[in-house]
């Protein structure tokens, strides 16, 4: 949150203006204008030093009587080094006027850092090539599919029985066989993706 520069006006007679003489801040801030009488224009300026780092975001600013204006004054260049500079306020037309010796200060940056494992410098080892046969070993299905496996084939066995005890020339018991058989390979070759 910006650090706020209170500044009192009309407190004790009519265009007073009551400040600290000092104000510190490490980035934008706001000064915060608090009205005890009638309304009253308030003129901002920021000497040359200041100005290189800051800038006012409204000059000129209108404070209704017993009411809290704030006006925003934002650093935009992080200096490297403390700058000072002056804040002069005025009300009543520059009749009463005040000073305020204002210090912005570097701010330490946040080094972030991200810890690396020196394993990730070093290159991943090469999978050594598999031989067509350990592909194709690799391939097929597991201990999982064994019960899978095991009923295919007990499907072809009994499709083939058929054919051999009800004879191979009825067409009916041949599409049948046929089926069994796409279905057997269909199946094997979806257990072995």
């Amino acid at each position: 949150m910006p650090a706020s520069l209170p500044v009192e006006l009309n407190r004790g007679r009519l265009h007073a203006i009551e400040a600290p003489v000092e104000f510190t801040s490490d980035g934008s801030f706001y000064v915060d204008l608090s009205n005890h009488g009638e309304g009253v224009h308030v003129h901002l300026h920021l000497d040359d030093a200041l100005s290189r780092v800051a800038r006012l975001e409204e000059s000129n600013v209108f404070v209704a009587g017993d009411t809290t204006s704030r006006v925003d004054i934002v650093v935009d260049d992080r200096p490297s080094a403390p700058v000072t500079g002056r804040l002069q306020m005025s009300t009543g037309y520059g009749a009463e006027t005040t000073n305020v010796d204002v210090t912005v200060e570097p701010t330490e940056e946040q080094t972030r850092t991200v810890a690396v494992d020196e394993s990730l410098s070093k290159p991943k080892p090469k999978e050594p090539q598999q031989s067509g046969v350990a592909r194709t070993l690799s391939s097929l299905p597991g201990p999982d599919a064994l019960p899978f496996l095991v009923f295919v084939l007990l499907a072809v066995a009994i499709a083939v029985a058929a054919v051999v005890f009800v004879g191979g020339d009825s067409p009916a018991v041949l599409i049948g066989l046929g089926v069994v058989l796409g279905g057997a390979v269909a199946a094997l070759v979806y257990s072995i993706r």
